[in-house]
């Protein structure tokens, strides 16, 4: 994190009390889903919005200034956070830093448009892959926050994380941690979900379903717990077959006007997400079909969950 960014972090926290760091916080969105769910493109196309402001990227140059939210514990048990884990100056420095980040679509700086309106409503809202196991750490740092929540069909799903392993390997794009304890490999691709040791030595096909899973069992335990106002769901194949339909059911949610951007957009002519690996295609996912369909009959449990959770 740059030292501009840190002096403005410093500056808000001497010019805004606790209560008005707060209120500019009176409306946060997290979006939450297994990695490689497509949440790259929701965000992007969320952030037309004239409402939105967000920090432009992934959160993990925040979180990197917090050595203790690096895991669960130093164990490395999990990357689960829990409300345990966000102490009163962990969660005041970290909405500081969010403060002194945050841009609007037109990239002015929230630290800019608050010299001229201390009393501005905001709609902030993030996306980082981690947010999935967090959602209890999340909601002590911010109280009023609201989720949404984008599942994707597993067999997509696991295809797109076995392709992240692969690249993983050749590239380190998409690894998180290095040399985990009794790890036979020197690397781990995205989160960490409780449990991780036990796939020890198992096929990446294994890896990918158990991420797959562990996420959206999390996803639905920690949301379950919550008023059901506070999330809206929304299935990647409706994203990208009825965008329009979909963001303005999210707008709404958000409480954010459609931006204009979003209302060019039709099926079939989204933007490709910017974590891509491969152009997607119609059933790309069966070049892995057989690793896929022998994880299939222990998925179908929270498949079916998830159909009656949304």
């Amino acid at each position: 994190m740059d030292v501009r960014t840190r002096k403005f972090a410093k500056r808000l926290s001497s010019q805004l009390s606790v209560d008005e760091i707060l209120g500019y916080f009176a409306n946060p969105v997290f979006i939450v889903s297994a990695p490689r769910s497509g949440s790259t493109l929701l965000f992007s196309l969320l952030v037309n919005s004239p409402d939105i402001w967000t920090i432009r990227a992934e959160s993990h140059g925040v979180y990197s200034q917090f050595p203790h939210l690096s895991g669960e514990n130093d164990q490395l048990d999990s990357g689960r956070l829990g409300a345990a884990h966000a102490d009163e100056a962990t969660c005041e420095r970290m909405r500081l830093l969010y403060l002194a980040l945050l841009k609007d679509r037109d990239d002015r700086s929230l630290y800019d448009a608050l010299q001229q309106d201390r009393k501005r409503k905001i709609v902030f809202l993030e996306k980082t892959p981690r947010n999935a196991l967090n959602i209890n750490f999340l909601m002590t740092v911010f109280p009023d926050a609201h989720f949404i929540y984008l599942y994707r069909d597993p067999r997509e799903n696991i295809s797109s994380l076995i392709e992240g392993w692969e690249r993983g390997a050749k590239t380190g794009q998409f690894v998180t941690f290095r040399n985990l304890p009794d790890w036979p490999i020197g690397y781990w691709c995205f989160l960490l979900p409780p449990n991780w040791q036990a796939k020890k030595n198992k096929s990446l096909a294994e890896i990918a379903a158990f991420q797959w899973q562990a996420c959206n069992e999390i996803i639905m335990d920690d949301l379950a717990a919550l008023d059901t106002n506070q999330w809206s769901a929304v299935s990647y194949h409706d994203l990208i077959n009825n965008p329009q339909a979909q963001l303005n059911k999210l707008c709404q949610f958000c409480h954010a006007k459609t931006g204009e951007y979003l209302d060019t957009r039709a099926a079939g002519n989204l933007p490709l997400s910017a974590s891509t690996v491969t152009p997607p295609l119609k059933d790309k996912w069966k070049r892995h079909e057989h690793e896929i369909m022998n994880q299939m009959p222990n998925l179908q449990q929270t498949v079916d969950r998830i159909a009656a959770f949304k």
